[in-house]
């Protein structure tokens, strides 16, 4: 069983937002959009603050267009972000679904 955590339209560099219950499970990463490009990161702290780096570390930076190499990625982060830094009207899904 699979379900959307991040299923959004519209975004433009410098957006960003937080997925939070997100343990133990397997993760696809797309980005649609001319340009496009969108950093992806974890946090098992409790109260990540989502502007702070320090509480996020790096999962994957996915470029529309290109395909992710890793086609199934299993993590344990409780919580996971999105930064666009590049494009406009960029679309961003991740997918999860319970592993094993």
């Amino acid at each position: 069983m699979a379900f959307l955590i991040f299923n959004t339209t519209g975004k433009n560099i410098g957006d960003k937002a937080v997925a939070t219950e997100c343990t133990s499970a397997i993760f696809n990463y797309q980005v649609i959009g001319a340009g496009a490009v969108v950093e992806f990161s974890g946090s098992n702290k409790p109260d990540a603050d989502i502007d702070n780096d320090a509480h996020w570390e790096p999962i994957v930076t996915v470029t529309a267009g290109v395909p992710d190499d890793v086609p199934y990625r299993q993590h344990t982060w409780d919580n996971i972000r999105y930064v666009v830094t590049a494009g406009n009207n960029v679309e961003i899904y991740v997918s999860s679904g319970v592993s094993g």
